[in-house]
């Protein structure tokens, strides 16, 4: 565009039509001058070579030989037309240069324009002003790159996201195909709806990244060419165009306010496809459906990186494996126990080296820091048909674990609250003390705070149609103080935790229905939802056992057999 903004100024070296610099100037036979390519545009859009003049309307025949043989208007020379586009000549008074700078209209002028359209105005020698614009276009492309960095990262997390999604989809597929397997052609129908509500929220997910993407991409490239037009004003160091340049980044499109609206939009939370399916094996006809699942879009905020999550090793290769309880030793071995129904040769307790390889194997379920022992094997697994013995190894007043909990329910609605002394270098062979007795269904989880006066209990449902509950305790009283409320529903608890994050210890609820860990404030005799742990991470996929070491990490066992890590970000 050309220097400045008065109409007087287009009438002497600026083209009516782009309102540009002159170029190719072609003179009409009602003797209005307008640049060649300009003309070009305008016969484009009107039939038989005939158009009117822009500037008086009169009918102009095309020439045989194509606009280009209008008659080239030699009164505007080459030379005046390079001066104007370096922004050295007065587009008023063609003849002059701009020397001096006018305060009150922001403008380059020359010396008649002072003298009659500026003359009670406030002028600055032009280098002066100059100079002055070459040193705030400086703080500009500061500002500028500053600007383009951050939608450039944000390009790159909705960019990771959406890859993000898609190996979620890909994943949900799988587990959606391996339930489809146990249930042969009986679900084929069931099957194919949930594959559609999956691929239907996938793409509602993904189609608004490409939208997001779009508008990002949109303003990083006004930014970019923003950016761009500042830098060739500096390079260029002619100081009509720095002025006018320095005025666009004061007050045009390279201000504060347009520049903001390019860079405010920001991702606030994550979706995820998640599976939505019955959280027992109860299988029957009536409830294919349930099993095989149902795809929604699961929605956490984003927040700030707490921990970083890395897989382990695989306990098992079944798709279906589902891993009660994992809990890992000093020596650095790792005991898994898994859920009666898929076990292997009548073990219910496995020990595993750090790299995934079985050391030693149990049948009795004792290792693990919740474990059950079922009277007898019932897909259903009533609770009535089941006890619990549930033990929380990291909870300790010493320098060296001597003293835990136990809580041990016999499903009359009562359980009781043990103290345990290690007596001998078997941290299994103890010496128990009766503490207290709780109202207590029958629970799957059970662990204990930091200063060991506050635990949590994750009862069982009822009834089919219920949910598990999560209930804080106050030792020794017996009743609960505090019932959890998760902010999504449905919600299916699998296990529960205490965990220190930013020096604060909170609690952390495995969410196996969403594909979450749920991070719950415990202050006053409260449970509050704060957050979910490391929203969106993709290993994160149907968590069903929490626990931590003794150097720290968070422990993680999901369904399907992956074991997890997660150790605070410093």
């Amino acid at each position: 565009m050309a220097a400045g903004g008065d109409t007087d100024r287009n009438q002497a070296l600026t083209c009516a039509l782009c309102l540009d610099i002159y170029t190719s100037p072609k003179l009409l036979p009602c003797h209005h001058t307008f640049c060649q390519h300009c003309l070009e545009d305008l016969a484009a859009t009107h039939p038989h070579n005939n158009f009117p003049c822009p500037s008086c309307r009169k009918q102009t025949a095309v020439p045989p030989g194509g606009v280009s043989d209008f008659q080239t208007n030699f009164y505007i020379s080459t030379e005046d037309l390079e001066r104007a586009r370096k922004g050295v000549l007065c587009m008023t008074h063609p003849k002059d240069d701009l020397d001096l700078f006018c305060v009150d209209c922001d403008l380059p002028v020359c010396l008649k324009c002072v003298m009659t359209k500026h003359k009670t105005h406030e002028t600055q020698d032009r280098n002066e002003a100059a100079g002055r614009a070459m040193s705030q276009l400086y703080k500009d492309i500061k500002r500028l790159q500053s600007c383009v960095g951050d939608v450039q990262k944000h390009v790159q997390l909705v960019t990771q996201e959406q890859q993000a999604v898609k190996d979620k989809h890909a994943a949900l597929v799988a587990n959606i195909r391996n339930r489809q397997a146990t249930l042969k052609a009986a679900v084929d129908k069931y099957t194919d709806d949930a594959l559609a509500s999956l691929h239907n929220i996938t793409t509602d997910i993904t189609d608004t990244h490409k939208a997001d993407l779009h508008c990002l991409q949109q303003n990083l490239q006004q930014l970019t060419k923003l950016q761009q037009r500042v830098q060739q004003a500096v390079d260029s160091g002619a100081g009509c165009e720095l002025m006018t340049v320095a005025r666009e980044m004061r007050c045009g499109r390279g201000s504060e306010e347009p520049v903001q609206k390019l860079t405010t939009k920001q991702t606030t939370t994550v979706c995820r496809p998640v599976l939505r399916f019955s959280a027992t094996h109860d299988v029957t006809l009536e409830r294919m459906r349930d099993y095989i699942g149902n795809a929604a879009k699961m929605e956490m905020a984003v927040s700030a990186p707490e921990v970083t999550v890395m897989e382990q090793f695989r306990c098992r290769e079944d798709p279906d494996t589902d891993v009660y309880h994992v809990c890992p030793l000093t020596d650095g071995k790792v005991w898994v126990s898994y859920k009666p129904s898929i076990m292997r040769e009548g073990t219910t307790c496995e020990k595993f080296s750090t790299d995934g390889e079985v050391v030693d194997t149990h049948k009795e379920n004792v290792r693990a820091k919740v474990t059950w022992v079922p009277r007898r094997h019932d897909f259903a697994m009533c609770p009535r048909q089941r006890t619990g013995n549930i033990i929380t190894f990291a909870k300790k007043t010493e320098p060296e674990l001597t003293r835990f909990l136990r809580l041990n329910n016999d499903l009359t609605g009562q359980a009781t609250v043990f103290t345990n002394q290690i007596v001998s270098e078997d941290p299994f062979k103890t010496e128990s003390t009766k503490e207290c007795t709780v109202t207590c269904g029958a629970h799957r989880a059970f662990d204990v705070d930091g200063s060991e006066q506050l635990f949590v209990v994750l009862e069982e449902a009822q009834a089919p149609d219920l949910q598990r509950t999560v209930r804080l305790y106050r030792r020794p009283k017996p009743r609960a103080i505090a019932t959890y409320s998760p902010p999504v529903a449905p919600f299916q608890p699998s296990d529960v935790c205490f965990y220190t994050l930013g020096g604060h210890e909170v609690l952390l609820v495995a969410d196996e229905l969403n594909d979450a860990i749920h991070v719950v404030n415990v202050q006053d005799g409260r449970l509050s939802f704060a957050r979910y742990l490391a929203p969106g991470c993709p290993l994160l996929v149907q968590p069903t056992a929490l626990n931590t070491d003794t150097r720290g990490r968070l422990w993680i066992a999901c369904r399907g057999g992956k074991i997890l890590t997660c150790k605070p970000i410093a």
